[in-house]
């Protein structure tokens, strides 16, 4: 069930898909290439995995997100022909990763940004300091926030695995341009 945290920017599903997907998506993941992504504010990994080709897996997760973007924005999220900019799984590197204060462009990105939390933490909490907002990830929390709004991820202790993605964002001008090694996903 989503709850609006942030009037018309922030929305929160606490228990968002059930714990055995949760699981699997977290084994499909065990064996796969890591791509460190390091620009000037931010730096964490990514799997190269290419889960957003495993329909088994997108499909639930948009299917879901859907529910909630055509409430919002009155449009859906495809699940045909993602790219890592649209959908990504990440790791952060424990006391290493980090996000520092920063927005995406609505007109560049699109509408929002969806963060499926895949692990629990006790820190690494998304921090929106203009509302005097955080969060700490917990597992099966799924957030979908509004783009255009200045945001940060603090440093984490542990992994924080997420899927995350810009799901409005056009897939190729981003990955090749503004998000180094995104490419490589």
């Amino acid at each position: 069930m989503w709850q609006e945290e942030i009037k018309d920017v922030l929305w929160l599903n606490h228990n968002f898909l059930d714990d055995k997907f949760i699981d699997d998506v977290l084994s499909f993941s065990k064996n796969s290439g890591i791509v460190e992504i390091e620009q000037k504010d931010t730096h964490y990994e990514a799997y190269a995995d290419y889960l957003r080709a495993q329909k088994k897996y997108t499909k639930p997760i948009v299917d879901e997100l859907n529910k909630q973007y055509k409430l919002l924005f009155n449009k859906t999220a495809s699940i045909n022909g993602l790219s890592s900019l649209q959908f990504v799984k990440k790791r952060f590197v424990p006391n290493k990763s980090f996000y520092k204060l920063h927005k995406e462009l609505p007109t560049i990105y699109g509408e929002c940004v969806f963060m499926f939390y895949l692990t629990d933490e006790k820190d690494g909490d998304l921090v929106l300091p203009e509302f005097n907002y955080r969060i700490t990830p917990k597992r099966n929390l799924c957030v979908i926030m509004r783009t255009g709004y200045s945001h940060l991820v603090e440093n984490c202790s542990g992994e924080r695995i997420v899927i995350t993605g810009w799901s409005f964002a056009p897939p190729s001008r981003l990955t090749k341009n503004l998000r180094k090694n995104y490419d490589k996903l």
